[in-house]
């Protein structure tokens, strides 16, 4: 997908996050990039931090740190009403692939921006998906620094 405009708003799914926490460039994103908001519903962190004891293992720290560096990252966390009405058409398109995409899409769908994703399962579902390597080519250049 070719990206022909600098987003100001992003749904987040949940392996942009576990990629931060982790040391990856889309950190790059997150604190360099001058975006407005990140997006997330509150499913999304709930997935992250089932997943911090084994990153935590991974990378020889306590998950008590890496929640610390979850709670540092610019992310505005949605309820789920805050997006419910558009719950039955994000599972018509999306809960057949995986269901649990399904809260990520509706608050994409609700709230009308692109989502950072680099889950194929968000292809063909009539949103704009931009990947890490997506987004750092067109904020920061081809060079990733």
């Amino acid at each position: 997908m070719r990206i022909s405009r600098r987003p100001e708003k992003l749904v987040v799914d949940a392996n942009p996050i576990l990629a931060t926490l982790l040391g990856g460039s889309a950190r790059r994103i997150f604190f360099e990039a001058g975006i407005v908001e990140f997006a997330v519903p509150g499913a999304v962190l709930d997935e992250v931090r089932a997943y911090l004891p084994a990153l935590a293992e991974k990378l020889g720290a306590s998950p008590a740190l890496l929640e610390f560096e979850l709670d540092l990252l610019p992310l505005r966390v949605y309820a789920p009403r805050a997006y419910a009405p558009a719950i039955p058409e994000a599972r018509r398109r999306i809960a057949w692939r995986d269901p649990d995409d399904v809260d990520v899409l509706a608050l994409t769908l609700r709230l009308g921006v692109p989502l950072w994703s680099n889950d194929h399962d968000f292809t063909d579902t009539g949103i704009e998906r931009f990947t890490t390597a997506q987004l750092l080519r067109v904020l920061f250049g081809s060079s990733r620094r």
